[in-house]
């Protein structure tokens, strides 16, 4: 879904009918204050460049809030994308990650020194108004939520009212992660996801790191063997590409996509006879599309080399 940012309703739009209900933060839980966060007051419906650029210097990026408008800023729309707040920080080096909708997402975040980039709804589902922010602590003790906002560069938020914002605006939320930075709350899934949005346009060194983090996280994950196959294939290591896809169809023997990779990462290793053994090996029943396209254009440049030996360095327990 399309959503934009930023026009600010009145305060009343937010707490209206707030119900009463157990406090959201355990008073242990004490003061967390991210001070250092960069604070870059926004301009009138340009409150989604302006957040962005908080997280994105708050994780080391050089970048000013008239760097990213171009990006994320639709003039028509008033606002900014969420599906551009996410794509934006990859020019960057940086990864999206965006966050399960659980309040306790965000204070993980926090407490490992990571500020949370959010969209809040200030109005009403039939007449919404959006509003991107920054997360940057909290004071469990006055049940207060801190936000770089706006044009105040410390707003301490009810929690409930932040709550209701947050629910109205669907929870989205995300954190910015250098390469190989995993997430204070990292779920394999969504983590393996943002990694293969971010790898197809980050260098092979920044992907590497990546998917060395997911491995050493998760090493019995086909898919982070996969994605680090990939990213030794673009950096010009194809043996080390074709050992990661072994493993990870060691794994996991039915992955189509990682087979057809290590037969032509082996075709490239003068090894057309080992690259013929592994497109044998693929049922192509029920693949998409554009696997079944991918498999067919290799098995095309295998027979190309018909009855050609092995030549190269084949011997990898493939």
């Amino acid at each position: 879904m399309l959503r934009t940012a930023c026009q600010l309703a009145a305060v009343c739009c937010l707490v209206a009918g707030c119900a009463t209900r157990a406090p959201l933060l355990e008073s242990s839980a004490g003061l967390v204050e991210l001070a250092d966060t960069p604070f870059f007051p926004q301009d009138r419906y340009q409150c989604g460049p302006a957040a962005l650029a908080t997280v994105l210097v708050a994780s080391g990026v050089d970048v000013t809030p008239d760097d990213l408008v171009a990006q994320v800023y639709v003039p028509a729309r008033r606002g900014s994308l969420t599906i551009e707040m996410q794509a934006a920080p990859r020019r960057y080096d940086r990864m999206a990650y965006p966050l399960k909708p659980e309040f306790q997402a965000i204070i993980a975040e926090l407490d490992a020194g990571r500020p949370v980039l959010v969209l809040h709804n200030y109005g009403f589902p039939f007449w919404p108004r959006w509003h991107y922010a920054v997360v940057i602590g909290y004071d469990a003790a006055r049940q207060r939520v801190l936000l770089r906002s706006g044009t105040e560069r410390r707003q301490a938020q009810r929690a409930t009212h932040f709550m209701r914002a947050w629910d109205n605006g669907n929870r989205w939320a995300l954190v910015l992660l250098q390469p190989g930075a995993l997430p204070a709350g990292a779920a394999q899934a969504e983590y393996l996801e943002a990694a293969s949005a971010f790898e197809r346009t980050t260098s092979p060194a920044s992907a590497l790191k990546v998917f060395d983090a997911a491995i050493e996280r998760w090493p019995q994950e086909p898919l982070a063997w996969v994605g680090r196959g990939t990213a030794h294939y673009r950096s010009g290591e194809p043996r080390n590409a074709a050992a990661d896809y072994a493993r990870a169809l060691q794994l996991d023997p039915a992955l189509a996509g990682a087979r057809n990779n290590l037969a032509m990462t082996l075709l490239e290793l003068d090894c057309p006879a080992t690259a013929r053994q592994q497109l044998e090996r693929i049922d192509e029943d029920g693949l998409s599309p554009a696997l079944r396209d991918a498999i067919a254009d290799t098995r095309r440049q295998i027979q190309a080399r018909a009855g050609q030996t092995d030549t190269g360095e084949c011997s990898g327990g493939y």
